[in-house]
């Protein structure tokens, strides 16, 4: 392979590790007691994401080219509503947009019919001791159609591969008169890490829960209303 070929397989290496397919700086997510009350009853419910993207490279044809095979199969799988790329003062942003389901299953497992790879999963709390008092769970998962939007990923470039566990920020409201209570660990809430937090919500609270042991494991929030 000549020099100039091998730099532009290691520039593309490089690139594609830190795009979309890797891990998201942020996603957001607001959830309101009344959609958890939807969910629960079975209705279809989706609530609103936001994910923000950071990559260190120059925006080139094959950039270009890259980002765009990956906003074609996102769209395939997930409701989007906006696919932004700006240039930032040290690389690219990429701002997504969109809608992710919000179903509930008693058993935890998700329905083959979700389209989307990730899904906010309401279950039934079957936990005992101190959490036995919390009628459900929230936990972010991956449905059955994750490895199959990894597997297209993959083919625009062997190395691309989605992060199964995402850094998220969970906005939760009540609605009405709504009372919500919620149990979770590993969490910052207000600036302040804790390693377990349990509080009655009378409005509203953002939790943000990325790092340490979310790089393996799935956010879980105890709950109920």
């Amino acid at each position: 392979m000549r020099v100039k070929q091998w730099q532009r397989f290691i520039i593309g290496i490089g690139t594609v590790l830190l795009l979309l397919g890797c891990k998201a700086d942020i996603v957001e997510t607001s959830i309101k007691t009344k959609d958890l009350h939807n969910a629960i009853a079975g209705d279809d419910v989706t609530v609103e994401f936001e994910a923000e993207f950071s990559m260190m490279a120059e925006y080139d044809d094959e950039t270009k080219a890259q980002i765009s095979a990956m906003e074609k199969i996102v769209e395939n799988y997930v409701s989007l509503e906006e696919f932004d790329v700006t240039k930032g003062d040290f690389g690219l942003n990429i701002a997504i947009e969109g809608e992710i389901p919000l179903i509930y299953s008693s058993n935890g497992e998700t329905p083959r019919s979700v389209g989307s790879p990730w899904a906010l999963v309401v279950t039934d709390n079957h936990d005992g001791g101190s959490l036995s008092s919390y009628s459900y769970k929230l936990t972010v998962a991956t449905t059955s159609r994750y490895s199959a939007f990894e597997g297209e990923l993959q083919n625009v470039n062997f190395m691309l591969s989605p992060d199964e566990f995402q850094p998220m920020r969970i906005k939760l409201k009540t609605t009405g008169d709504d009372k919500l209570r919620i149990f979770t660990g590993s969490v910052e809430v207000d600036g302040e890490s804790r390693v377990v937090y349990e509080a009655d919500v009378s409005k509203k609270i953002t939790l943000t829960m990325k790092d340490g042991v979310y790089e393996k494991t799935s956010q879980v929030i105890y709950f109920s209303i």
